[in-house]
C-alpha cells in the first residue's frame, strides 16, 4: 500500500508541476498576445499616418497639375498674342516698305 501511495503522490506532484507549467505558459502567451496587440495598434497608427501623408501628397500633386494646366493655357494665350503682333508687325513693315517705294518712285 505504501508503494501505491508513494506512486500516487509522485503522480500528483508530477501533475501539479505540469499544471503549474501550463499556468506559466498561459501567462507567457497572454503577455505575448498583449504585446502583439500593442504592436498591431502601433502599426495601424503608422499606416493611418502614412495614408494621411499619401492623401496630402495626392492633393498637392493635383494642385500642381492644375497650376501647370493654367500655366500652359496662359502660355498658349501669350503665344497667340505674340503671333498676332508679329503678323501685324509684318503687315506694317510691308505697308511701310510699299509706301516708301511709291514715294521713291514718285520722285
Amino acid at each position: 500500500m505504501k508503494m501505491v501511495e508513494e506512486e500516487k503522490m509522485r503522480m500528483v506532484k508530477k501533475a501539479r508541476l505540469a499544471v503549474e507549467a501550463c499556468d506559466q505558459e498561459l501567462k507567457d502567451k497572454a503577455k505575448e498576445v498583449e504585446a502583439l496587440k500593442m504592436d498591431r495598434q502601433r502599426k495601424k497608427q503608422h499606416i493611418d499616418e502614412l495614408d494621411s501623408i499619401v492623401r496630402l501628397k495626392q492633393a498637392e500633386a493635383d494642385m500642381f497639375d492644375l497650376k501647370a494646366s493654367e500655366a500652359r493655357r496662359e502660355l498658349e494665350r501669350i503665344q497667340r498674342i505674340i503671333l498676332a503682333k508679329s503678323e501685324k508687325s509684318e503687315e506694317d513693315y510691308v505697308y511701310i516698305g510699299c509706301s516708301m517705294e511709291r514715294q521713291h518712285l514718285d520722285k
